[in-house]
């Protein structure tokens, strides 16, 4: 069991310093390790190529987030041999819209002219946080009664997830990756949505910027597409496929968070294992009716705090995958139509023809 794969907790890097990557043509790349929350770690990275200067992430700006985004823009001037200011920028993209990516945006914006740019499906997230906070707490709500929880720990929960995203102020976005043909001069984008409805991995020369679709240490955490569109299990597994095919001669795959990986075809035929091996252990526990919270709890174990809405997720990621290839079936379908549609439902799997 890939424990580690739903409890998106990142520990401090081993080497927490900034570090320097060359692409095959020359591009320059500096690696800036971001304490976005006590004990979670993002990198944000900088890139220099040709007359652009760009920044991929910002991080999420709490905690120390914004202090080590400058502390890294100085370091890696050190490092490049010359002085790197915020006003250099040109451009920030955005990999994905979860806030340890975006949140520190309102920081830059206030140093920086630079053009912010992300995927049209994550737009809304940026500049209209409210509104989509609003929507996503009102299905998780729904969906955390349907899974087993009580009332009043599914608000506790709630509460939870609104908590880290409702400092951040909203920003306009200048441009839109489908608006700019998925490039930005050297830079090309591919969209890979799954863990998030807009993730985009971005490619410059042999590196790919992965964000949080490809992890060298855990598998990237997913959750149902009913709270989301675009984002779910099967999403994710055919955007595996389709970076799979678009990545040919990528030699370093640089991500979110965790080390680089150095082979991304192996690290991707890894998590699409992860994942086979899950619905396999899924389908054994579910000869028995489960809730989602019955099925988090007996796989995952004890979670405390957000990771208890991860678990809840990722379970209920792969649950929703299976029932929509026929492989389970609701066990109370009368206690469901009578219970308002709030009512806990139990799946379990169908037995083989």
């Amino acid at each position: 069991m890939d424990y580690s794969a739903v409890v998106d907790v990142h520990q401090k890097p081993q080497n927490h310093e900034v570090q320097i990557f060359e692409s095959r043509e020359g591009a320059r790349i500096a690696q800036l390790p971001l304490n976005a929350f006590p004990d979670f770690w993002v990198y944000a990275y900088l890139v220099l190529v040709d007359d652009i200067c760009v920044l991929i992430d910002t991080g999420s700006g709490f905690h120390e987030n914004n202090q080590h985004l400058e502390e890294g823009f100085r370091d890696a001037g050190d490092l490049l041999g010359e002085p790197i200011e915020f006003s250099d920028l040109t451009h920030v993209l955005i990999t994905h819209g979860h806030i340890d990516h975006y949140g520190g945006l309102p920081f830059v914006r206030q140093k920086s002219k630079a053009l912010i740019g992300v995927h049209e499906l994550d737009q809304h997230n940026l500049t209209h946080t409210e509104e989509r906070l609003a929507i996503t707490a009102t299905r998780l709500e729904r969906y955390l009664a349907e899974a087993g929880l009580g009332t009043e720990t599914s608000q506790e929960l709630v509460q939870i997830y609104k908590m880290t995203k409702l400092n951040y102020q909203p920003q306009k976005v200048d441009f839109t990756y489908e608006a700019v043909d998925m490039q930005l001069g050297p830079l090309t984008m591919l969209h890979v949505p799954g863990h998030c409805a807009g993730q985009v991995v971005i490619r410059l020369h042999d590196v790919l910027f992965s964000g949080d679709h490809v992890l060298s240490k855990i598998s990237p955490h997913q959750a149902p597409e009913r709270l989301s569109l675009f984002t779910g299990l099967n999403h994710y597994l055919q955007s595996l496929e389709a970076t799979q095919s678009w990545s040919e001669g990528i030699q370093l795959s640089l991500g979110g968070h965790n080390p680089p990986v150095t082979d991304l075809k192996q690290r991707i035929r890894e998590i699409q294992d992860i994942h086979k091996e899950r619905l396999a252990e899924f389908l054994e526990i579910l000869k028995e009716p489960h809730t989602i919270a019955e099925i988090s709890k007996t796989y995952f174990g004890e979670t405390h705090g957000y990771n208890i809405i991860l678990a809840l997720e990722e379970a209920g990621a792969h649950i929703e995958y299976l029932y929509e290839r026929g492989q389970l079936e609701i066990a109370n379908l009368d206690e469901v139509e009578s219970g308002g549609g709030l009512a806990p439902i139990c799946y379990k799997a169908l037995s083989p023809a």
